[in-house]
């Protein structure tokens, strides 16, 4: 990457669709983040996700061809991420018959509490929101981190998801009301 290029991702895209790599490569590491966030949220498995990132790129570096100018990549890219970490999850939760929440981290966690631990009482919490994550359907967990986590509008969830705007405003009021129910229960514990 021994070029500058301008800031705009359309010249970049640009530059990337006749093949110069160094543009492919600006694209991917201003990008990476975002989709890293999208697949772990989604897929929920911290060994899986470098594998969906992985081919989320796949898809955008062999589809970069088609895609249209005038058109905001980012989205393009956020959709091309939530579908390909949806296909990940169901494909390897079919696979997998053991929970995803690594049980020693959270019960050596719990054995070597010390009040006032506030670093430790955030993990705890954090580690309870990725349960209860893990507990709601594919569709509402992916509406919610679109919409909480990326900031995402609705339309361009709808869009993501294959569904009308309404649907994803159930999704995720349906997202929040079971992520509510079950961190009361685990929070009080």
């Amino acid at each position: 990457m021994n070029r500058e290029y301008p800031v705009s991702d359309e010249a970049l895209i640009k530059a990337a669709q006749r093949g110069d790599r160094d543009a492919a490569a600006w694209l991917y590491s201003r990008h990476v983040d975002r989709v890293h966030r999208i697949c772990y949220r989604i897929v929920m498995d911290p060994s899986q996700v470098q594998d969906c990132v992985q081919e989320v790129w796949l898809k955008v570096f062999r589809n970069l061809g088609r895609f249209r100018s005038g058109r905001s990549f980012a989205a393009w890219l956020n959709t091309v991420a939530a579908n390909t970490a949806i296909d990940f999850y169901r494909k390897y939760t079919r696979q997998r018959n053991h929970p995803d929440v690594d049980e020693t981290y959270v019960k050596a966690s719990v054995a070597d509490k010390q009040p006032g631990n506030q670093q430790l009482d955030k993990a705890l919490v954090q580690q309870q929101i990725q349960e209860a994550l893990q507990e709601i359907s594919v569709n509402q967990r992916t509406a919610f981190v679109l919409r909480y986590f990326e900031n995402m509008p609705t339309a361009e969830i709808a869009r993501v998801l294959g569904c009308g705007e309404g649907t994803v405003r159930v999704h995720i009021c349906r997202s929040l009301l079971a992520l509510r129910a079950k961190l009361a229960g685990k929070l009080n514990q």
